[in-house]
């Protein structure tokens, strides 16, 4: 999670042209991306954790390395804007790259019954293009509730509205505006009386738990408006079209300005 603060950093960036809050947060970023890249695995994938002794744990989640991988390409994009080079990290992006296209077996798989593990990895951009076309329908049936949005957990009957608002965004990424739309008015009436969303929802029964107002699923929620609506600058964080994760280190890596 430490590499985690380069993605809102650059959000922040992107909506505020703060040249000097990016440098302010520039000594953060930089010692986040630095510990992040020595968890990165022989094979590319990113481990979990590591204790005050050092010990690590060798054990890496396709979710939690899906969301380094957005990181690394914000934080990249930081170096850009700044005019700094990292090669370390454009090497380390790239290693992780290939890990989550082509080695779905260095990822601990009994958590691929959270639909994170489905989508993350196209909501961050390592997969797009046919690869996450197919992604998404070989498991769609195993997460989504027609008409109601998606679970949390294959095997319980339990949506969640962070979780789908995060697929519409991760739709929206791919090009699926259609869709993602579709499914956005699944949820956009799962609200209390002051406006704030549910956290989620059992089915078929409708039951509303747990019944605690989450700040990160209406965030989210904020997030997944921008992107099918385009309310702010950042509205194209997640949209594969607007990174090049091959840019040589004098190109941009984000195409802030080009149609998409």
């Amino acid at each position: 999670m430490s590499s985690y603060i380069a993605v809102g950093v650059w959000h922040y960036y992107l909506i505020t042209r703060d040249v000097d809050f990016i440098k302010e947060m520039w000594e953060t970023v930089h010692a986040a991306m630095e510990f992040t890249i020595r968890m990165q695995a022989p094979g590319g994938e990113i481990y979990w954790a590591r204790n005050r002794e050092g010990v690590i744990d060798p054990m890496a989640l396709l979710t939690g390395s899906s969301s380094v991988y957005m990181s690394l390409k914000c934080a990249l994009a930081v170096c850009g804007e700044l005019g700094l080079k990292r090669p370390a990290w454009k090497t380390a992006l790239l290693r992780l790259e290939e890990a989550i296209r082509h080695r779905p077996h260095l990822f601990n798989m009994t958590k691929s019954r959270f639909s994170m593990d489905w989508f993350y990895p196209i909501l961050c951009g390592a997969l797009g293009n046919e690869p996450a076309r197919e992604r998404i329908d070989k498991y769609w049936k195993k997460f989504v509730v027609e008409g109601q949005g998606v679970k949390c957990v294959s095997d319980e009957p339990w949506v969640t509205v962070a979780e789908t608002a995060e697929f519409i965004l991760a739709l929206a990424a791919m090009g699926r505006r259609d869709l993602a739309e579709i499914i956005f008015t699944w949820i956009s009436e799962k609200r209390f009386e002051d406006g704030s969303y549910w956290c989620g929802f059992t089915v078929p029964d409708m039951i509303v738990w747990p019944e605690e107002k989450i700040t990160w699923t209406n965030a989210v929620l904020l997030l997944a408006a921008d992107a099918l609506y385009h309310l702010t600058p950042a509205s194209r964080i997640f949209y594969h079209k607007a990174w090049n994760t091959s840019a040589l280190d004098s190109e941009p890596i984000f195409n802030q300005t080009g149609e998409i």
